[in-house]
Order: C-alpha cells, then structure tokens, then sequence
C-alpha cells in the first residue's frame, strides 16, 4: 500500500509542479492536489525537492524504458526501429504532457537542483547517443551526423512540438504531425534500398 501512496504523491506533485511551475508549489498544494494528508506527504518525502527529483527520476526511467524496448525489437529492421523510436518519443510525450512540459522547463533557478535534474536526464541521452552511435556505424545514419546533437534535437523537436500543440489544443499525436517528424528525421538517414 505504502508504494501506491507514494505514486498518488508523485502524480500529484507531477501535476502541481507542472501547472504551477516549482517556485510557485508548496507541500500544502501538492497535498491537495495528491488527495492525500500532510502527514502521509512528509512521511514519503521529507521535502519540496525530493520530491521533484523523485518525479523527474522516475518520468526519465519510464522514459528510457519504453525507448529501449523499441530499440531492442531486432525483428525491426534497423531504419524501421529509428522511426519507431521517433513514433515511441511521440507516443510518451503525448501521453505524459505534464512530464513532457517539466523535462523541457526543468530549469527552476537552483543551481544545484538543476544539475541534479540534467544528471537524471543524462541516463536518457548516453541510452540514446549509444544507439544512434550504433546506427551510424552500421551505416544507416549519415556519417558527417553529430550523435549528442542529434540525440538533443530529436527530444527537442518531439518535446517542444507536442508542448506547442497541447497549448494550442490541436490533436497532440496525428498522422500529419508524426510523417513531418519523420521527414525531418529522414535527412540524416542513410538510404538501405
């Protein structure tokens, strides 16, 4: 029980802290928002910014997690699994907007916490720079590509087009969104055919 305490906890802070940006959230409103006594709270998570790091941690593994099982699909070829990868960041992203929006505003004025933030994010980007490196040494990503830049762009380009659609209440993951994604990344794969 004590488990899904503190995933009612870390869903509510998610929702706090993206609504109200970190600055502005405080233990009583994420109490409020997590439906759940001040006690509890504390008794989970001593402060403000454990919490946070506790939410960022585990959006960033759920993140890795559902990227590597793309990844790993050797069934794919190889091309095929790079825009199943683009489709995957698609589908995490639109079906976890509030993460989205904190992983891609996360700066929150404190430089410590900040860094801690950027460390967690930092097991995303070596998983992906690792296997986009592999795919470029396979031959199927342009050779002159640079893998860090790639790997920034790619969860920017997803991230911040999803954000925009959400604040403009169009459809988040359509058809015609997802093939332009997939033009743009097309210009750095090699062509297998």
């Amino acid at each position: 029980m004590a488990s899904s305490k503190k995933d009612q906890i870390a869903q509510g802070a998610l929702t706090a802290f993206a609504q109200y940006g970190f600055s502005e959230t405080s233990m009583d409103t994420i109490a409020e928002v997590a439906q759940v006594a001040k006690g509890t709270l504390y008794y989970h998570f001593a402060t403000k910014e454990e919490l946070f790091l506790y939410v960022i941690e585990k959006g960033v593994k759920m993140l890795i997690y559902h990227v590597d099982s793309v990844m790993q699909k050797e069934e794919l070829s190889l091309e095929d699994r790079m825009i199943s990868v683009l489709d995957e960041h698609l589908r995490f992203f639109s079906e976890n907007q509030e993460l989205c929006f904190l992983l891609l505003s996360f700066f929150t004025g404190d430089e410590q916490r900040d860094q801690m933030v950027g460390k967690l994010l930092t097991g995303y980007f070596s998983t992906m720079e690792a296997y986009m490196t592999d795919l470029q040494q396979k031959g199927y990503i342009r050779a002159d590509a640079e893998i860090r830049t790639l790997a920034s762009a790619l969860f920017g380009m997803i991230g911040f087009t999803v954000l925009r659609k959400q604040f403009r209440k169009e459809p988040v993951n359509s058809e015609v969104g997802r093939k332009t994604l997939q033009y743009l990344l097309a210009g750095i794969l090699q062509d297998h055919k």
